[in-house]
Protein backbone atom coordinates (compact mmCIF):
# COMPACT_ATOMS: atom_id res chain seq x y z
CA UNK A 1 0.00 0.00 0.00
CA UNK A 2 1.54 3.30 -1.10
CA UNK A 3 1.55 6.44 2.06
CA UNK A 4 -1.52 9.06 1.21
CA UNK A 5 0.12 11.91 -0.59
CA UNK A 6 -0.60 15.40 0.81
CA UNK A 7 -0.80 16.60 -2.57
CA UNK A 8 -3.82 14.57 -3.22
CA UNK A 9 -5.32 15.84 -0.07
CA UNK A 10 -5.19 19.02 -0.35
CA UNK A 11 -6.78 18.84 -3.97
CA UNK A 12 -9.36 16.66 -2.01
CA UNK A 13 -10.29 19.65 0.27
CA UNK A 14 -9.96 22.62 -2.64
CA UNK A 15 -12.39 20.55 -5.27
CA UNK A 16 -14.87 19.58 -2.10
CA UNK A 17 -15.26 23.26 -1.19
CA UNK A 18 -15.18 24.41 -4.59
CA UNK A 19 -18.08 22.27 -5.18
CA UNK A 20 -20.17 23.29 -1.69
CA UNK A 21 -22.89 25.79 -2.89
CA UNK A 22 -22.36 27.74 0.40
CA UNK A 23 -19.00 27.92 0.42
CA UNK A 24 -18.41 28.55 -3.60
CA UNK A 25 -21.43 31.72 -3.07
CA UNK A 26 -19.24 33.53 -0.49
CA UNK A 27 -15.58 32.81 -1.87
CA UNK A 28 -16.23 31.79 -5.40
CA UNK A 29 -12.92 29.63 -6.70
CA UNK A 30 -10.79 31.34 -3.99
CA UNK A 31 -9.73 28.87 -1.74
CA UNK A 32 -6.28 27.59 -1.19
CA UNK A 33 -3.83 25.38 0.43
CA UNK A 34 -1.59 27.34 1.60
CA UNK A 35 -1.32 31.46 2.32
CA UNK A 36 -0.79 33.34 -0.46
CA UNK A 37 2.26 35.76 -1.08
CA UNK A 38 1.26 38.97 0.29
CA UNK A 39 0.93 40.82 -3.20
CA UNK A 40 -1.31 37.89 -4.63
CA UNK A 41 -3.61 37.74 -1.40
CA UNK A 42 -4.37 41.94 -1.54
CA UNK A 43 -5.38 41.46 -5.33
CA UNK A 44 -7.76 38.10 -4.58
CA UNK A 45 -8.89 39.76 -1.30
CA UNK A 46 -9.98 42.91 -2.69
CA UNK A 47 -13.35 40.65 -5.10
CA UNK A 48 -13.88 38.21 -2.59
CA UNK A 49 -13.21 37.01 0.92
CA UNK A 50 -11.32 33.78 0.55
CA UNK A 51 -10.58 30.07 2.76
CA UNK A 52 -7.12 28.96 3.53
CA UNK A 53 -6.37 25.33 5.01
CA UNK A 54 -3.11 24.76 6.04
CA UNK A 55 -2.15 21.22 6.97
CA UNK A 56 0.32 21.53 10.02
CA UNK A 57 1.65 18.30 11.02
CA UNK A 58 0.18 14.34 11.72
CA UNK A 59 0.31 11.02 11.99
CA UNK A 60 0.83 7.73 9.71
CA UNK A 61 -0.14 4.15 10.98
CA UNK A 62 2.70 1.84 9.94
CA UNK A 63 1.01 0.47 6.98
CA UNK A 64 0.90 4.16 5.07
CA UNK A 65 -2.96 3.45 4.75
CA UNK A 66 -4.95 6.00 7.47
CA UNK A 67 -3.40 9.05 8.44
CA UNK A 68 -4.33 11.81 10.67
CA UNK A 69 -3.37 14.89 9.62
CA UNK A 70 -3.95 18.45 11.93
CA UNK A 71 -4.79 21.65 9.75
CA UNK A 72 -5.76 25.35 10.22
CA UNK A 73 -8.43 26.41 8.27
CA UNK A 74 -8.92 30.17 8.38
CA UNK A 75 -11.80 32.54 6.60
CA UNK A 76 -10.76 35.90 5.76
CA UNK A 77 -12.77 38.98 4.45
CA UNK A 78 -11.38 42.87 3.22
CA UNK A 79 -14.92 43.75 4.83
CA UNK A 80 -15.21 42.62 7.70
CA UNK A 81 -15.18 40.02 10.94
CA UNK A 82 -18.52 39.20 10.34
CA UNK A 83 -18.13 38.16 6.66
CA UNK A 84 -14.91 36.33 7.98
CA UNK A 85 -17.12 34.40 10.26
CA UNK A 86 -19.81 33.60 7.56
CA UNK A 87 -16.57 31.70 5.32
CA UNK A 88 -15.55 30.59 8.05
CA UNK A 89 -19.03 28.89 9.22
CA UNK A 90 -19.88 28.10 5.72
CA UNK A 91 -16.50 25.89 5.47
CA UNK A 92 -17.54 24.51 9.06
CA UNK A 93 -20.92 23.27 7.69
CA UNK A 94 -19.57 21.99 4.63
CA UNK A 95 -16.58 19.89 6.14
CA UNK A 96 -17.86 19.12 9.66
CA UNK A 97 -17.91 15.00 10.38
CA UNK A 98 -18.61 14.62 6.43
CA UNK A 99 -17.24 12.11 4.71
CA UNK A 100 -15.36 14.15 2.13
CA UNK A 101 -14.49 12.47 -1.43
CA UNK A 102 -14.20 13.99 -4.85
CA UNK A 103 -14.42 10.87 -8.05
CA UNK A 104 -10.89 11.27 -9.58
CA UNK A 105 -9.38 11.83 -6.09
CA UNK A 106 -7.83 8.97 -4.13
CA UNK A 107 -7.84 9.94 -0.33
CA UNK A 108 -11.10 10.15 1.02
CA UNK A 109 -11.40 12.52 4.56
CA UNK A 110 -13.37 12.69 7.72
CA UNK A 111 -12.47 16.21 9.32
CA UNK A 112 -13.77 17.31 12.64
CA UNK A 113 -12.91 20.49 14.17
CA UNK A 114 -11.16 19.80 17.46
CA UNK A 115 -10.14 23.57 18.29
CA UNK A 116 -12.82 26.57 18.68
CA UNK A 117 -12.82 29.33 16.27
CA UNK A 118 -10.92 32.99 16.96
CA UNK A 119 -10.72 35.79 15.08
CA UNK A 120 -8.65 38.70 14.37
CA UNK A 121 -7.06 41.23 12.52
CA UNK A 122 -4.11 40.42 9.58
CA UNK A 123 -2.38 43.76 9.36
CA UNK A 124 -0.24 41.82 6.39
CA UNK A 125 -2.98 41.49 4.52
CA UNK A 126 -5.15 43.94 5.60
CA UNK A 127 -7.89 41.46 6.26
CA UNK A 128 -9.95 40.08 9.36
CA UNK A 129 -9.97 36.37 9.78
CA UNK A 130 -11.83 33.33 11.71
CA UNK A 131 -9.23 30.36 12.28
CA UNK A 132 -9.57 27.01 13.95
CA UNK A 133 -7.70 23.88 14.28
CA UNK A 134 -9.19 20.62 12.47
CA UNK A 135 -8.20 17.18 12.56
CA UNK A 136 -8.59 15.20 9.45
CA UNK A 137 -8.56 11.28 9.11
CA UNK A 138 -7.67 10.10 5.78
CA UNK A 139 -7.29 7.08 4.39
Amino acid sequence: MSAISITELKQLLRAYLQADAAVAALVGEHVYGVHLEDADAQTVLQSKPLVVYELLSGVMRWHKGVSIQTMDVYGYSKRSGDEASQVYDAVAEALQHQRVQVAGIDPVALPRETQRPLDGYNPVLDAWYVRARWTVEVS
